[in-house]
This record gives structure tokens, C-alpha cells and sequence, in this order.
């Protein structure tokens, strides 16, 4: 979409008519100069575009005839004929046309001669040249671009679209009418540049994640004076972590490049912490948070807004239960929708950055609304689109089905307003919603580019299109006529692929059941976006843990092939993550005895699985949530989320490797990872790991672990081995269940505890940050191997995220574990030999996805491998 150029507030004024609510009633002619003359035709698609460019999910053309929207999950986009009646009261989305375009359109951006949109292919690695929309449109070619292509945006001239590749850590420049890459910007270089990662490591691929872009446009019809801002997806350490976790809400920022057209120079723009993210936990401490997850960049008039995933991982974090009633406190204290907003006149952040959790809980409280499920909060906040002409944005909150509104000083830059006078936010999926036309999970919002009161929001698992009225503040024609209009048909019903969209729809949402009185204060994705890491240390109840990312949670030729979860191995079913739902995100949960949907989910509606047996490594969560009641509980579970989300994450695909690499170097990268190092011992098999769930959970099972020893291999190294003789079992718990359980035989100790660079730092406490964290215990010591899979994306690594990068992995500070299974390896005399193949390992490491030949695990013996066997 098109929205408030890039210019001077007089300039502005001037192009746009106006700071408006809704913007100016006409345009100015675009090939006239400010100063009257006429200007040559640019290159690119003829017509200049009238303000600064952006992708999203959806997007409407300038003339607002025609809307093109995504559907990610099914490798198509719909077209749609935009009419609105003759009174401008109301309008229809006619689809035209849905056109596949290969796996996985995640952006579309359409040029200003209204016919002709681009759209980025993810999983396909392609942009994607659609021509004819208003004819119902077809794909006339497409080029091949970077891994993971995120974000694109068009120039002024619509000559070039940008493509930001999220694996890779480059821009890809395409030239719109050869559909040829003719420049490709570093990105890594600017990271390495900035001395974040430390001083040891130099440009290669995948250090940065540039995620999504936008590029601004001050109308004189040229490319060369305009400039690129992209932003890095994940927060940079800009502190070394203390001792005692006490920075740990500070020790990140967020990141945004500035590229300049002119010659292609790259600059940085820190997103600071947030001191205050607006509440207290249960110690009565005050919280912050840093920037995390960047979702989107929206240029609007004099500065840049820039979305995100606030992270807040010091303790204590999850609901105090020990207290009646229970303190759920720190449930607000953990992560919030936040937007920082960058002054481009000066490219420094303005003081509009807030947290919009805390500034629509002040809205609530002012107004008195009820303290129950019809409150929302911007959970996941994707996408942001400002009505044009104006300095009022819409905030899209993928997690809680709604839009936010925010008013911005069109001069300073902060926030002037939240909400509005009809409503407090934008409810898409309001109940008496019927099904078909629920707002499910937006992804994108394009607001009308004519002046028209308006505004399409597309809806990622509802597959469908929502027309707000902006002077409603909700739905047109309300719960009995909504204009919601289909783009894509739903999975059939009792379909694989319509359990695995459910379960998507779980891991997404904070609403009902999945947060705090459904407010949306958390949920799976939060920390696990699009199924990945969000690369955050946080301080739970076993220590400090980076949240792993969940690719490989399941063997992708064999979905019965699964690790066993947690650093600790202290979880063997996805289901046992009601836990977190309840005790992190304050929610009632899934598993339950009661369900009625004409009732709000309470916490009397609990099966109680710890004292049934069934919670963690004891029996099977999964079965006393089922409603099929293998367990024969009475009363029995009724709903089957749990086997949904399941479901959804056994297909969650790894990230592609990265497209940028050396063939010579991954293929000698790979000969030291089999040969010289003997990763596999730890990292091999189809899931990249040896962790393996080898029994089926069940309480007599289970229970059996505990007492079935486990023998050394002969051969295997001492120093591997997670439990002295005498000690040695499937699993063990050092007589503090609640503390220590594990399945024991996963475990390896390799010498990464309390251990950490000069730039990650580390504290290993528990969520108290007072108890030190589990790990280093003679019984049950070492951490559970992660999968390889997306290591493109897993920078800090470790159980802490306690080395910033593979180099830092690789550097003697973490010797014990790359010697693990080979004491001499990188033992060269030779710094400039052991650099060589400290980068060819790198190099292997970051190709490593799910078309990568795998590596078989070597039988349990001198070269690692698993021990682990039922009883």
C-alpha cells in the first residue's frame, strides 16, 4: 500500500492535503514537479508512486480498484475488484481471481500503474511479477532472490523492487522489467561492522536477518535520493549479561539498517530497551524489555514504525501458585506488542516508542472496561498501516484476532492517543461472528488510499478478507452482514491439513483459553514465531534456557520420530506444554473436563494432570487430554487441541540453508563435522540430534525409567557421560522431582555450563534469580542436544545463548565442546589454518536443512552416539 510520503510536514501538507483523519480527497497530479514544471516519464512502471513503498500480506492499489492478498499456508494470491457504492457508505471485494504462485507468498507489493503487483515466495526463494490485476491478473515471470526472502518494496519510480532475505542477511534488487537481481546489499558486513558480535568474527552469511523493509519517497520521481530501511529481526546483545541476571531485560536492542540508494552505504539504527514495559512483577520490580521479533517497518510522514515482540526474559517469570489467589503478575511481566518509532530527519529513535501493552491497559482502566475476555491486547503485533494524509496507525495483532489504533504527533513522534471514541480497539472476530467469517490470526492491513473510510484486513488461518469502517472501529455491517469476503477456501473437514491449521490456530492465539482470562498476554508463538526461536534466553524454573526452535522437534520423514523437549529433557509430548500455557501465559489450557462454548474457559475447568500422574516425564498428558479417554479418567478431557498442535509442529519446516554459501567450504565444512570432529556422536540422524523419544509415555513406563540403569558403551568417552556409576538410569530426578527430573541417558555434558563469551555473558539462576539452574549436578548432569536444523537462524547458541555466534562456538572458550568426541580438533598451531576451518565448519553448518544428506548416528562407542533403551 501507499501511505504518507517521506518529506517535510510543510511538504506533506502540501502533496497530501492535509493531516486528515482520513486523508486528502484528491491527489495531486504525480508528473507534475512542486515547482510546476512537468517531469520525463520515470523508469519502472510510467507513473510515479505517491508515497513511500512497502510490503505486506495485503495490498491495495493507489487508485483503491484492486486488492491483492496472500495465502501463505496454500501458495496462492487472490485478486480482488474493490467497488464501493455510490454513497461511499459501504464497499465489495469481488475476487477475480486466485493465482498460484509457488510455496509460500509472504509479501505483496503493488506499483503505482494500479495493474501490476510483486509478491515474495518464502519457502520458493523467488519474487514473483504479476501483470493484468484488474483483468484478474497472471504471473508473467519471477527471479530467483536470496534464502527465505521476507519483505519487498518497490522505489518511487517502481524501477527496482528490494527483497529483503531473511537467511542470507542480504537485499536483493530486481529489476522490475528485465525481472533480473542487478544489485545485492551485504547486510552482514553492516552487522559485523556495528562490533555487536565481538571482535573475532568476520563477513560471512546468515550473521544478520533483515526481516521486513520499506523505502521512503520525497516525490521528485528519482530512486537515488531515497533511502531503505530494513530491519534485523533479532535483538543484539548490547550488554554482557551480569553475574546475577540483573541486566537481563536490558542487555539487548533492537537494530534497523538504513541503506542509501545513492551509492548503497549501510548504516545502523539502534532500538533501545524499554526502562518501564508498564508492570510490576511479583516481587513488585519494575520490568523491561527490549525490542525482539521486528515484524514490520511502515514509512509515515517525518519517521519510520518499526513493530515487535518486546521480550522480557528475567525472572521471575510464570504464575505465583503458591498464593491465594494465585499472583499472576509476572504473566504481564514477559513479553509485550510494542512499536519504536525512528525520526528519519535524524535516523535516532523518537520518544514514541512504547510498550502498547501498558498504553492500552491504561485505556482500560480509564474507561472501566470489564477486567474479563472482552479485552484484547496487541499480542503479536505483525503489521502496522497508517491512514493516509493522517498520523493515525492501525496496529495488526496476529495473537489476538483485533487492530489497535494510535495517534501519533505528526512533529515529535509519540503517541498522542490510543483507542477511539466508538471503540477501543478493532474486533475481528467478535462473538455472534459466523465461522466463515471469523477474523482468525490477521497478517496485514491496507487502509484506502482514496480518502475513502475504509480499511482490508487479511486473515492468515480465517483465509479470508475483512472490510473495516474506520468510523465504526469494527467490522462493516457488523456480526449480521459482515463484509468479510473468502480468499482461499478452508482444509475439508476431518482433514489432516484442516488439524494442522487448528493447531496453527492454537499456537497462535492468546485468546479464550491460551492466556490470562484471554487477553492475550502470551502464547506459543510468542517465543516461537512462525514455529522458530525468537533466540531469547529466558530464566525459567530449570535456569536459563533460548528457547529452541521447534523445526526440529520432529523427524520430517518419520513424524513418530521425535526428540525429547527442553534442554533438560525434562518433557516428552507436546502436550505437556499445558504446563506453560497455564503457569506462563496464565491460561486455562486445553486440558479439560469442561468445555462449554457458551461459557468463558475458568481454571475449575481443569483436569489436575500432576496429581493424576500425567504432567511432565510422568504418564501421558497428551492421553489425559484426549477426549477419546484412553486413560478412562472420569470426568474425561473434551477437546483435542493438544493433538492438533501436535500436528502443526510435526510439519513446521525448517528454514532454508543459506543460498549465499562457498560450495568448496560446506563441502570441506562437512568432511571435518564427519570425519575430524565427529558431530554426529551428538548431532546426527535425520533430526540432526540423538535426542529420540525411544518409549511410548505412559505412568507404568515411565515410572519404569527411573529404575532401568543404563551401561557405558564400550569405548565412550568418560567425560561424556551424564551420571557416575551407581547412578545411571533412563531417568532421574535427585530426589527433587519438581527440580532436577530428566530423561537422563539424553544428556551430555560438554562443558558449556556457567561458561559464556565476552559479549553473551551468563548467570545460571532459576526464574527466582536467586537458586542456581540445573545442569552441573553429578546426577543428571550435561543439557540435551538440539537439533542442527535452522542453526542459520539460532545465533546466541547453547542452553543460555551463552556463545553470540558459530565463531564464538568454535573459539577455545568452548573447547570441551567441540573436543568433545575429538580432544585435537582445531588444536592447529597455525592460527590462520584453524580460521580456515573454523569457516568451512560454518560454512557445512549453515547449509544444513531439510534437503541436506543427512548423517547417520554412529553405534553408541568411542564416536558418542545413544544409549538410551526401554526397560
Amino acid at each position: 500500500m501507499r501511505i504518507l510520503t517521506h518529506v517535510t510536514l510543510g511538504m506533506a501538507l502540501v502533496a497530501a492535503g492535509g493531516l486528515g483523519t482520513y486523508g486528502c480527497s484528491s491527489d495531486p497530479d504525480p508528473t507534475v514537479s512542486p515547482d510546476g514544471g512537468t517531469q520525463n516519464p520515470p523508469p519502472g512502471t510510467g507513473t510515479p508512486a505517491k508515497g513511500p513503498s512497502r510490503g505486506s500480506p495485503v495490498a491495495l492499489s493507489d487508485d483503491d480498484s484492486v486488492l491483492v492478498m496472500v495465502n501463505r499456508d496454500v501458495g496462492t494470491v487472490s485478486i480482488f475488484a474493490i467497488d464501493y457504492t455510490g454513497d461511499g457508505n459501504s464497499v465489495n471485494a469481488t475476487k477475480k481471481a486466485e493465482l498460484p504462485v509457488g510455496a509460500e507468498p509472504w509479501q505483496v507489493v503493488i506499483g503505482s500503474d494500479n495493474d501490476t503487483a510483486y509478491v515474495v515466495l518464502r519457502k520458493d526463494q523467488k519474487l514473483v511479477k504479476i501483470t493484468g490485476l484488474k483483468s484478474g491478473g497472471k504471473v508473467e515471470g519471477s527471479v530467483a532472490v536470496g534464502s527465505e526472502p521476507t519483505g519487498v518494496a518497490l522505489t518511487p519510480t517502481g524501477g527496482t523492487a528490494w527483497v529483503s532475505n531473511w537467511v542470507d542477511g542480504t537485499v536483493s534488487g530486481v529489476d522490475t522489467k528485465t525481472m533480473q537481481v542487478t544489485s545485492t546489499v551485504d547486510l552482514n558486513a553492516a552487522l559485523v561492522k556495528s562490533g555487536l558480535l565481538g571482535k573475532d568474527v568476520a563477513l560471512r552469511p546468515s550473521l544478520a536477518h533483515p526481516r521486513s523493509l520499506a523505502i521512503t519517497n520525497n516525490l521528485d520521481a528519482k530512486d537515488d535520493d531515497e533511502s531503505i530501511y530494513v530491519t534485523e529481526y533479532y535483538a543484539q546483545h548490547v550488554e554482557k549479561e551480569a553475574p546475577d541476571g540483573a541486566n537481563a531485560d536490558r542487555a539487548k536492542a533492537g537494530l534497523v539498517y538504513k541503506i542509501k540508494l545513492a551509492d548503497k552505504s549501510v548504516s545502523t539504527i539502534r532500538l533501545n530497551p524499554i526502562a518501564d514495559m508498564g508492570f510490576k512483577d511479583s516481587k513488585g520490580q519494575t520490568a523491561g524489555c527490549y525490542p525482539n521479533q521486528l515484524q514490520s517497518i511502515t514509512v509515515n510522514g517525518n519517521f519510520a514504525y518499526v513493530s515487535s515482540v518486546c521480550a522480557s526474559p528475567k525472572g521471575p517469570i510464570g504464575v505465583v501458585a503458591t498464593v491465594t489467589p494465585p499472583d499472576v503478575s509476572n504473566v504481564k511481566t514477559t513479553t509485550a506488542g510494542a512499536v519504536s518509532v525512528i525520526d528519519l530527519r535524524t535516523d535516532q529513535e523518537a520518544a514514541g516508542t512504547a510498550s502498547l501493552h501498558a498504553r492500552f491497559d491504561k485505556l482500560f482502566t480509564d474507561k472501566a472496561a470489564p477486567d474479563d475476555a472482552t479485552r484484547r491486547y496487541p499480542l503479536a503485533p505483525v503489521d502496522m498501516a497508517f491512514v493516509p494524509g493522517s498520523a493515525v496507525g492501525y496496529v495488526v495483532a496476529n495473537g489476538t484476532d483485533a487492530a489497535f489504533r494510535v495517534r501519533y504527533d505528526a512533529e515529535k513522534g509519540d503517541i498522542s492517543e490510543v483507542g477511539s471514541s466508538t471503540q477501543l480497539f478493532v474486533n475481528l472476530n467478535p462473538a455472534g461472528l459466523a465461522a466463515a467469517a471469523q477474523g482468525k490470526n490477521p497478517i496485514g492491513m491496507a487502509v484506502s488510499n482514496t480518502g475513502k473510510k475504509f480499511a482490508f484486513v487479511a486473515n492468515d488461518v480465517g483465509r479470508n478478507l475483512t472490510v473495516v469502517d474506520l468510523n465504526a472501529q469494527g467490522i462493516l455491517g457488523g456480526t449480521e452482514a459482515p463484509k468479510v469476503f473468502e480468499s482461499s477456501a478452508q482444509p475439508a473437514a476431518g482433514s489432516e491439513a484442516e488439524a494442522r491449521l487448528r493447531g496453527k490456530r492454537f499456537f497462535n492465539t492468546g485468546l479464550a483459553r491460551w492466556s490470562l482470562k484471554g487477553q492475550g498476554w502470551g502464547a506459543c508463538q510468542s517465543c516461537h514465531m512462525d514455529g522458530y526461536s525468537d533466540n531469547i534466553s529466558w530464566y525459567f524454573a530449570r535456569g536459563p534456557r533460548q528457547s529452541t526452535s521447534l523445526d526440529g522437534s520432529f523427524s520430517k520423514k518419520n513424524p513418530s520420530d521425535q526428540r525429547v523437549f527442553n534442554w533438560t529433557a525434562i518433557f516428552d509430548e507436546v502436550a505437556d506444554f499445558e504446563l506453560n500455557t497455564r503457569g506462563i501465559s496464565g491460561g486455562v489450557g486445553a486440558t479439560v473436563s469442561v468445555a462449554d462454548p457458551a461459557k468463558p474457559p475458568a481454571a475449575t475447568d481443569r483436569i489436575d494432570i500432576a496429581a493424576l500422574g500425567h504432567s511432565g516425564l510422568a504418564g501421558s498428558a497428551a492421553d489425559a487430554a484426549d477426549p477419546q479417554n484412553p486413560l478412562g479418567l472420569d470426568p474425561a478431557g473434551k477437546l483435542k487441541d493438544w493433538s492438533e498442535i501436535t500436528a502443526y509442529v510435526q510439519h513446521i519446516r525448517p528454514v532454508r540453508g543459506a543460498s549465499n554459501l562457498d560450495p568448496a567450504k560446506v563441502a570441506a565444512g562437512r568432511k571435518l563435522f564427519t570425519s575430524d570432529a565427529t558431530c554426529q556422536g551428538c548431532h546426527g540422524g535425520d533430526k540432526w540430534t540423538i535426542s529420540t523419544r525411544f518409549y511410548k509415555p505412559g505412568v507404568a513406563t515411565t515410572a519404569a525409567l527411573r529404575t532401568t540403569a543404563w551401561t557405558p558403551p564400550a569405548g565412550f568417552p568418560l567425560g561424556l557421560l551424564p551420571a557416575p556409576d551407581g547412578s545411571r538410569t533412563m531417568r532421574s530426578d535427585n530426589g527433587n522431582a519438581a527440580a532436577f527430573d530428566s530423561i537422563q541417558c539424553v544428556l551430555r555434558p560438554v562443558g558449556t555450563f556457567n561458561v559464556a563469551d565476552d559479549v553473551a555473558g551468563i548467570a545460571e539462576l532459576r526464574q527466582d534469580m536467586v537458586t542456581p539452574g540445573q545442569g552441573n549436578e553429578a546426577i543428571g548432569k550435561g543439557f540435551n542436544s538440539p537439533s542442527l536444523l535452522s542453526v542459520s537462524l539460532g545465533a546466541p547458541y547453547l542452553h543460555a545463548g551463552n556463545a553470540t555466534s558459530l565463531e564464538s562456538l568454535f573459539s577455545p572458550t568452548f573447547k570441551d565442546h567441540y573436543g568433545a568426541l575429538s580432544p585435537n580438533f582445531l588444536a592447529d598451531a597455525d592460527p590462520a589454518v584453524r580460521a580456515q576451518r573454523v569457516q568451512e565448519l560454518v560454512h557445512f553448518l549453515l547449509s544444513i536443512d531439510e534437503n541436506a544428506e543427512t548423517v547417520a548416528i554412529p553405534k553408541a562407542g568411542a564416536q558418542g552416539g545413544d544409549f538410551c533403551a526401554l526397560p
